[in-house]
């Protein structure tokens, strides 16, 4: 096993890291948003088996990444994260030594999502796990789907996080709704309000 995969409990271990670098020490079971939300992204990594994985938005934070980087590296089959992200200063030194730590090579693309310059290095189809936070707003919840979709394989799943866009929400709304239809909305605030697109592209 490679040096710095826990093979004890990987979760725990993700949790004290984010605990000690992302959110300090608010990220616990007793401040369920931050916690679960972190936790959703775990459930969704083990319900696609994800061993490639395409963030767009890696935040200052990379709470998700850091999330994905403890679920890759506790396999020893290996794993790939990618990540796009605007700020070409991110992620954090502390995100990329965690990469090397866990094993896992972590793509990073500076760069507007929706330029053409920015390409992903990955085949289409190929991608267990899309994970869209980028800009929230609706030109780029529309715009990074429509991009990065075709990337994802029969049976993976994609998250939107802050989902509804929060701005401009209705034209954003509707060409998400036709994109991926049936899609599950995980509200922060149950039933309605903002919150977390789930959507399982069928198997063929």
């Amino acid at each position: 096993m490679t040096p710095g995969r826990s093979a004890v409990d990987p979760w725990a271990a993700c949790v004290r890291f984010l605990e000690a670098h992302c959110h300090q020490g608010q990220l616990t079971p007793y401040n369920p948003i931050d916690y679960l939300y972190c936790l959703s992204l775990w459930t969704f990594c083990a319900a696609s088996a994800a061993r490639t994985i395409l963030e767009i938005g890696i935040g200052p934070e990379s709470v998700s990444g850091t999330t994905f980087l403890h679920w890759l590296g506790q396999s020893s089959s290996g794993g790939h994260l990618i990540s796009v992200d605007v700020d070409p200063d991110l992620p954090q030194t502390v995100y990329r030594q965690l990469a090397s730590d866990q094993g896992v090579p972590w793509t990073i693309v500076h760069g507007d999502s929706l330029s053409d310059a920015v390409q992903v290095p990955c085949a289409l189809r190929s991608v267990d796990l899309l994970y869209i936070d980028g800009d929230h707003d609706a030109a780029h919840a529309e715009g990074d789907l429509k991009k990065f979709l075709p990337y994802l394989r029969d049976g993976g799943y994609l998250l939107i996080d802050d989902f509804p866009p929060q701005k401009g929400v209705g034209e954003g709304r509707a060409a998400i709704d036709r994109m991926v239809p049936d899609h599950l909305h995980l509200a922060h605030n149950a039933p309605a309000g903002n919150g977390r697109l789930v959507w399982q592209r069928p198997v063929v």
